[in-house]
This record gives C-alpha cells, structure tokens and sequence, in this order.
C-alpha cells in the first residue's frame, strides 16, 4: 500500500501497445494498486491499469491501449489518470517526454495515442484518435477485385453465423455433465506435443473414468476438416466441459458460454518473438477489435516473466496466465534422467558417431506456413564444411517445417553437412545428443538452454526481423549466447569457441520456474478446476 494525493512523473514509454508509466508517490492519500485506471472524459467509462508494480518508491504503471473495456481497444476521446475516481494532479522532471503518441495501423483504420500532460490542471491525459486510412502507395483495386473480396467477406462472415447457429442448438439440446473435456487442434492430425503429454497423463492417473476425454483432429495437417467433422464439431463444442487446444483455433473464439473453460497450452516455450495482438500495427496481427484468443480461461507459460507477454499477446487479464510450466519440459527432463542422450541421433544419422555434432536450426522468414522462406545463400559451405573438418565435427541442418524449398548441399560436402530433414526424428531428441546449437530467432533456445550447452545467433537479417516481427525484449541483451552477423563471422565463433556460454545459465533460471518434472499435473489440475 502506497500513498499519494500528487505524483511525479518519472518516465513515460511505450512497449509495444502498452503505455508504461513510472510514477513517484506523495505521502498524503491511501492508494491500493487497484484503484488506478484511466477513465473517459465523456463516457465515464474505466479501464483499470494493466499492471501496477512497486519499485521501491515508485509505481509502474501499464496500460494496455488494445484491450480496454470489454477487451477493446479504448474509444476515441481523452482518458484521464485516475485514483480511486479521482483525477491526479502530476508533476514532471520529464518535460520534453510528456507526449510521446503511438499510433497503429489497423486494417483500414489509424488508432493513434498520445499522452499528454496538461500544464494548467497537472492531469496525465491520454488522447485518443481513430481515423480512416488509406495508404497512398497502394493503388485502387479493379472493380472485379473489389467485388470478390466483398463476396469473400460476405463468405467469411455468414460462415462463422452458421457454425454459431449451430453451436447455440447443440448447447441447447446436449446436455453438460461436468466431465466431458476436448481436445482439439487445426495444426495437427492427431494427438501430440502438449496435448499428447497432458492426454496421456490424465490417462496414467486414472483421470479417464471420471472424466470423458474426446479428441477431433484434421485428417491431414494442410486439410480443412471434412464435412462430417464440420457437423461434429459444434455438437462436441455445445456438450463439452472444458477445451483444450494449442494452437490458433478461429472456431474456438465462437464458443461464448461462461460455463465452458477454454485452456490454452501453446505451443511454444517462452515469449522470444512477438504473437498475436503484440503484432498490432505490424503484417499478419490479428484484428483487436475481433474476439480472436480473447475467450481463453487460462493459457499456460513457463515462467512469471513470460506472463505479461503472452496476455498481451492474446489479449486477457494476466491473471488468466498462469506459471504451471509447460508439459513438454517435463518430457524434456525425463528424458534427461534416462541416459542414452546421443542414441537416436546417431542412429538417425550415422555420420555424428565418434564426433562432435553441430545443429544449425534457422526459423523460418515471412508470414506463415504459405510464405515461409529462409535464404540458402546465407549459408557458405564450403566455410562450414572446413571448419567441420578443423573441429572433427559434423553438422546437422534443420530447416523449418514450413520452408517447403528443398535444401540443396553441395555433393562434395555431405559427410559433414547434413540434411536434418532425411529423418523424422523430433528436433527435441536432437537436442540431447548436440553439442553447439546455431539458430536465430527460434524458441528452441528454451529447451537446449536446460542442457547448459553453448548457443550461436546467427541474424544476418536483424534489422529487418525487428521490422517485420519484433521481439519482446531486445534481441541483443536478450539471447544467451553470442551474436554473429556474418557468416564469416560464425566461422571465427566455431573455430575459436567464442560462445558467451554465461549467458546460458541466466537464461534458463529465468524462464524455467519449474523444472520439478510436475508441470504437466499442474495444467492437469487447472483444467479439471481442482
């Protein structure tokens, strides 16, 4: 409990949609973090801050601009800092940083924010203003352009009306028993990853006569659903108890039934690049005015600190976050405790027995599946196959699933360069056996920081990922391990072993709350309510 009639404005900042305010509190009015918000100057309407931090004797203060009242971004007009209902006088050692606007492009529309601090009244305002846009650089479309995508449009929306008519008459004629738990997926042909894990264990523990566990998945990963699943969906939606999923699920975000818990175990360890609405102004966000994620119950992450990232991702109270620790991390450790660490990946790949083994794993660049891209001319082989031999080392290639573009090594070079994707083996099962992980911007990094193993970045496209994606804390202090921009550079790392392995440990102290072996009991039990 602090107190304060006035504050001092230390510093005021954007991170990425969330204004963060520091503040420096007087001594003269009881204040409960609680009671700050912003409210509307015309509506009266609140939004409570975000997040509310001491810090010794100051107060961090976060607003989320896009998930305001109703999880919305806030309406245009001025928002008032407020304690209790009270507006706040407010001083400042930070004259010239009073305004700072942010402002995003949203899908026709420019969302612009700025704080003000008004010179009179001492009142911390944020204005804001949304407009239509359009960018000049971007021609007209032909009228026959223009009339298929309102047809897709008008497609996209009857669509989603139809599956919710659906759903709202299978709710009403199924009746919930309490029991009935779903799990569901668009990215996978059948159980596995977290859902696998969780499945499974709830199986062990006996879980499976006391509740009704139920899957649906696609029949191929790149199909839709077939006509029947389509029909059997809304039928298992409107009589299930509890969902679910790990992945971006548009259907899901349909179910609008309190009395229905929507569970999301992701599929990613950690909060490294940006999702969801921390994308907002940025190519592929979703719509922060849409319901996308914004129904989920709980999602899991590894950590409190990934806690803030993944509710502005999704876009929910951070209260529905919750640190259980991520189920495949406990496969992860089991694995550890078993032995055998280099079996299956020399087995899958014969020519790292007797020799120090290399994983060189890129993410993928562009917006998804469809686009997906990683430029092969970044990569010298010959330089590599050199200081293979140098090392008495062999490396592993292991593009990104969606890379469809075939990998092409140079024949002369393929006994210490070696195509990853020959063999189906979990890229998690190489990880035990390597003894230097390359990457760049890949969560991958989370897991094989468990191991204590030494990391290279190589992010030749830095600048432009940082456009294009961003991350949620800054790559350069942010990664455990050392950065190399050339792949010249790379080279020099290997041949010298200049890896910054202290980076490593940190790391994973940091993002790894547990690493008891029980997270997957505790999703179990914040999905059964126990």
């Amino acid at each position: 409990m602090l107190t304060a009639r006035t504050f001092e404005l230390v510093d005021l900042d954007w991170q990425r949609i969330q204004l963060a305010v520091r503040l420096r509190a007087g001594t003269d009015t009881a204040l409960g973090s609680a009671s700050i918000g912003l409210r509307h100057d015309s509506s009266g309407e609140r939004m409570p801050a975000t997040h509310v931090e001491a810090v010794g004797a100051e107060l961090l203060v976060r607003f989320n601009v896009m998930q305001g009242p109703g999880q919305r971004p806030l309406a245009p007009g001025r928002w008032d800092l407020v304690v209790e209902d009270d507006a706040v006088p407010v001083t400042t050692a930070l004259p010239d940083s009073a305004e700072n606007p942010r402002s995003f492009r949203i899908r026709g529309v420019e969302f612009r924010a700025t704080p003000r601090l008004d010179a009179t009244t001492g009142r911390l305002t944020l204005e804001v203003e949304v407009q239509p846009f359009h960018d000049p650089a971007i021609p007209p479309r032909p009228w026959i352009r223009r009339v298929a995508g309102r047809v897709k449009r008008w497609i996209r929306k009857v669509r989603p009306a139809l599956f919710e008519v659906l759903f709202r008459v299978c709710r009403a004629v199924a009746r919930r028993n309490g029991r009935r738990i779903l799990f569901t997926s668009d990215s996978r042909a059948e159980l596995g990853g977290n859902l696998k894990i969780v499945y499974d264990r709830m199986v062990e523990r006996g879980l499976d006569r006391e509740y009704e566990l139920q899957t649906l998945f696609k029949l191929r990963v790149t199909a839709r659903r077939s006509f029947r699943d389509r029909l059997r969906l809304p039928w298992l939606l409107g009589r299930t108890d509890v969902i679910v999923i790990d992945d971006y699920q548009p259907v899901i975000y349909r179910v609008h039934d309190p009395d229905v818990r929507i569970v999301q175990l992701w599929h990613a360890v950690g909060s490294f690049k940006t999702v969801g609405y921390s994308r907002v102004g940025k190519p592929g966000a979703p719509n922060p005015y849409s319901n996308i994620h914004k129904n989920y119950t709980y999602a899991i992450v590894s950590a409190r600190n990934d806690v803030p990232f993944y509710a502005e991702a999704f876009g929910i109270p951070e209260e529905r976050v919750v640190p259980t620790g991520i189920p495949r991390v406990d496969v992860f450790l089991d694995r550890l405790r078993q032995g055998d660490l280099r079996g299956p990946m020399e087995r899958a790949y014969p020519e790292t027995r007797g020799r120090r083994t290399i994983l060189f794993a890129p993410t993928f660049r562009g917006r998804g599946a469809k686009s997906a891209t990683y430029d092969f001319d970044s990569i010298d082989f010959a330089a590599l196959f050199d200081v293979c031999v140098e090392r008495d080392a062999v490396c592993i290639v292991r593009m990104h699933p969606f890379v469809r573009e075939p990998l092409v090594i140079p024949p002369g070079f393929r006994d210490r360069i070696v195509d990853g994707s020959r063999s189906s083996l979990d890229v998690n099962e190489l990880l035990y056996g390597i003894d230097l992980l390359i990457t760049d911007y890949s969560s991958i990094v989370y897991e094989y920081s468990i191991l204590g193993r030494p990391m290279l970045f190589y992010a030749y496209d830095l600048e432009d990922y940082v456009g294009s994606r961003d991350f949620y804390e800054p790559y350069e202090t942010f990664v455990p391990g050392r950065i190399v921009r050339t792949f010249a550079e790379l080279v020099d790392a290997i041949r010298n072993e200049s890896y910054e392995l202290e980076k490593v440990a940190p790391f994973a102290a940091r993002h790894f709350e547990h690493l008891d072996g029980r997270s997957t009991d505790r999703v179990i039990d914040l999905i059964v309510g126990r």
